[in-house]
């Protein structure tokens, strides 16, 4: 979420003095670290990591210094190659105050790298300013060292990750500020507390950790948030008053103002645009959001780069929204309508998990809305998504909830915390219904497949195919097909869009013709038949898992194959069909792949369920995960063996 610095600036600029600290300096003349026998055997390692705030009054200004030292081994070329430049990101930066980088090889020589390769580019996809400076000529066995400071606009909240993907011998972490401002801090993932030394003059807060392991990206996990980390914020600013600065309940009030601030030309565009929305409030509440949704989202588009106004006025005339921009539009769409609507703030789970215990504004990215009468939430400004779904990267998890009240004129909002609900596995689906059968030489394979998508996997298609070309269509569907019959001859296809219980759907039948599932063997025929559930996620590597298991959304899959064998073929090798693995708690199956069959009239008839119910698992049950992923692994691999009775 994006904040205005001004309104942050007057919780803090209180005293005005001239700056009291001393910016960080690295040893000048260092040794090189000792390594034991196995860190001398590493690719790479982190020999130091220190980042350091520090808070202070320049004359009529208040800044944070913000410096980050490092110092890697580096011993092959791969790691050469990661170390090689440094990438400083200036998106808050009032200047670059101090850069200094060099390297010492294995023999001692010490090598000071020049400034002047520091170039400025723009990162494209944030738009934010980005210094990098290349380092060359480093050598195996080097230690590379840099730091730098930044001048910048103080953040009151923020986060420093500690743990990398190569392992850190030596960890720290330190924060100053005047005397009058009192930071709060929580660490995560088994980083130390961190201690506190505060006076009338300088408050000091530090912490160090040694011997870090690497923690690296694991299937079905996500890494940042289980990474070691601290977060902090500013907590008081005693020359004010005592009470605790940026809370929930003020986060609540001051987002819920946001939201609802209208100008008199915002009234006016505002009464316009409902006449359009042709809402009946007669109609069942369900009906009325959804049918608003549409309009809304049809008549105007989320800038995905922050382009967009956040003024109603300008969002109705341009057509052109920020996210929060967005947002506003559909909780005053709401509130005129008089349907109680609260908005709901998170964050993304894949970057961080929302901790309500740590009442941090570093969590409050995103909104959603919720809708206390049906208790459904919608996503305001993902096109893809309708009620009652919004982003899976939101939901398992808390967010804080918005609750307008009114005394009088008075309009403002409280604050609660609440569990953001996954979606049923039920809502969330990829079923295959297919019918094989043979030509009469056994090469090609006449197959009618319907697939249907609801829910998450119905939101790439459904709302984007009405608006394609019939080119466009063609191409998805044929892209689909050949996904798991590259060589698919399409004879004809059919595709539509619907509604169940208020979810997506989405429904391709389609005939083709397929050599690729067929393979002669002398007299016998090998048919394929794994294959045609698509390719499957593959983790057959055993390795010691660091991160609990973390699904994206809970959804089932269920397929039905039936095969028409010839009257004089048979199966020879039907028991390979029969799958049967789940992880079960207690009497709870979270996960399962179960996959079975019958003959009856020379139609083999192959059944299979899978089903994710938990987006969570602990690190005790993921081989027993592991074991059911790699189960439709194990059965996309499974080839029939006909032969001649």
């Amino acid at each position: 979420m994006k904040f205005v610095f001004a309104f942050l600036f007057c919780l803090v600029a209180i005293v005005t003095t001239a700056t009291d600290i001393k910016l960080y300096e690295w040893e000048k003349d260092r040794t090189r670290y000792k390594l034991t026998a196995a860190e001398q055997q590493l690719s790479e390692i982190v020999l130091k990591h220190h980042v350091q705030y520090d808070y202070t009054f320049e004359k009529d200004e208040f800044v944070m210094y913000s410096t980050i030292h490092r110092i890697a081994f580096v011993n092959n070329d791969e790691a050469i190659q990661k170390h090689n430049r440094i990438v400083i990101s200036m998106g808050k930066a009032l200047e670059l105050v101090e850069l200094k980088a060099r390297a010492i090889n294995k023999d001692g020589k010490v090598v000071y790298f020049d400034k002047s390769n520091l170039k400025e580019v723009k990162n494209e996809d944030t738009g934010n300013s980005l210094r990098i400076f290349a380092i060359e000529g480093i050598e195996i066995g080097s230690e590379v060292e840099y730091y730098f400071i930044r001048k910048m606009q103080p953040d009151m909240f923020e986060r420093s990750f500690m743990q990398f993907n190569a392992p850190v011998k030596q960890s720290s972490f330190s924060l100053s500020a005047p005397g009058h401002l009192v930071f709060d801090f929580k660490s995560y993932n088994g980083y130390p507390d961190i201690t506190k030394q505060e006076s009338e003059d300088r408050n000091m807060y530090q912490a160090s950790f040694n011997d870090i392991p690497a923690l690296a990206e694991e299937p079905f996990s996500y890494l940042d948030p289980n990474r070691k980390r601290v977060e902090f914020k500013l907590a008081y600013n005693t020359a004010k008053s005592k009470a605790r600065l940026y809370t929930w309940d003020e986060a609540a009030k001051t987002f819920y103002r946001i939201l609802t601030e209208k100008s008199k030309d915002d009234e006016k565009a505002l009464d316009k645009f409902l006449k359009t929305l042709q809402d009946d409030p007669s109609k069942p509440l369900d009906e009325r959001v959804r049918g608003i949704e549409d309009k809304i989202k049809n008549a105007v588009k989320t800038s995905e780069d922050g382009a967009g106004s956040s003024q109603i006025e300008s969002i109705l005339k341009s057509k052109l929204a920020s996210q929060s921009g967005m947002t506003k539009l559909f909780v005053c769409v709401f509130e005129r309508l008089k349907i109680a609507c609260n908005p709901v703030i998170t964050c993304n789970r894949k970057n961080i998990k929302f901790d309500p215990d740590f009442d941090t504004w570093g969590y409050l990215d995103d909104y959603i809305l919720y809708f206390p009468d049906t208790k459904k939430f919608l996503s305001p400004y993902e096109f893809a998504l309708r009620y009652p779904l919004v982003e899976a990267m939101f939901t398992a998890q808390r967010g804080l909830f918005v609750e307008p009240f009114a005394v009088g004129d008075v309009r403002s909002a409280l604050a609660s915390i609440h569990e953001i609900p996954a979606a049923e596995c039920s809502s969330n689906v990829d079923n295959l219904d297919i019918d094989v059968s043979f030509n009469d030489d056994m090469a090609t394979a006449h197959i009618k497949q319907k697939r249907l998508f609801s829910g998450y996997t119905a939101s790439t298609f459904a709302r984007y195919y009405n608006l394609m070309t019939k080119e466009q269509r063609v191409g998805m569907v044929d892209e689909l097909i050949k996904q798991t019959a590259p060589d698919a001859t399409v004879k004809n296809w059919t595709a539509n869009t619907s509604l169940q219980n208020l979810i997506d759907q989405f429904v391709i039948d389609a005939d083709f013709e397929s050599s690729h599932f067929n393979e002669k063997a002398g007299p016998r025929v090998l048919f394929k038949v794994g294959e045609l559930i698509g390719p499957q996620v593959e983790m057959y590597r055993a390795e010691t898992r660091a991160t609990p298991v973390e699904n994206d959304h809970n959804r089932t899959y269920e397929r039905k194959i039936l095969i028409h064998l010839p009257a004089n073929y048979q199966v020879k090798n039907l028991q390979d069909i029969k799958l049967d693995v789940a992880v079960k708690d207690g009497s709870d199956v979270p996960y399962s792949f179960r996959s079975d069959y019958i003959v009856k009239d020379n139609v083999l008839e192959v059944t299979i369920q899978e089903y994710y119910r938990k987006i969570y698992a602990p690190v005790s049950q993921y081989e027993d995960f592991r074991k059911v992923v790699n189960a439709a692994a194990d059965f996309n691999k499974i080839t029939l063996i006909l032969e001649k009775k």
